[in-house]
């Protein structure tokens, strides 16, 4: 195979609606941390209280910035903060659009659902170039073919 060597990495697409939700969100934890920190109680409370603060603003922004989508030898690498899934490229089923809400490793709604062996529901992700990370993972997986924004296996 000529991809055998070879990775390729998809960063995630990213809404400008939901970077700026969660920025809110980190800044609303700031924000309490420091309002609690001026509270005249208990000095470990409040610092209990602006570590936890801390540590979930910090795990946002991570797996905001963090997500993305690797195809490298015959897997399908998917990455998102402290996350990590491996989906063998020659168990993929089928591959479609969707804007499913549910939590998934992407920080758009504009999806992928990749559905595949060894899974009930399969995983949703969010490349920022779909045509090519398609394309791609085409290439690299025999049987598979693409059609428009879709991919799906061919008969055995």
């Amino acid at each position: 195979m000529a991809y055998e060597g070879r990775s390729t990495v998809y960063p995630s697409k990213r809404d400008g609606w939901l970077v700026a939700l969660l920025w809110v969100a980190v800044l609303g934890m700031v924000f309490a941390a420091v309002s609690f920190w001026r509270e005249p109680i208990f000095l470990g409370l409040r610092v209990g209280f602006a570590a936890l603060m801390a540590a979930s603003g910090a795990f946002v922004v991570w797996v905001l910035y963090s997500t993305w989508y690797s195809l490298s030898g015959g897997e399908l690498l998917i990455r998102s903060g402290p996350f990590r899934w491996s989906v063998p490229l020659d168990s993929i089923e089928d591959i479609h659009p969707t804007r499913n809400m549910l939590s998934s490793p992407a920080c758009s709604l504009d999806r992928l659902r990749i559905r595949y062996r060894g899974s009930r529901y399969g995983v949703m992700i969010s490349p920022e170039n779909k045509s090519a990370f398609l394309q791609d993972l085409a290439t690299r997986t025999p049987g598979l073919k693409v059609t428009g924004d879709r991919a799906v296996r061919e008969s055995r």
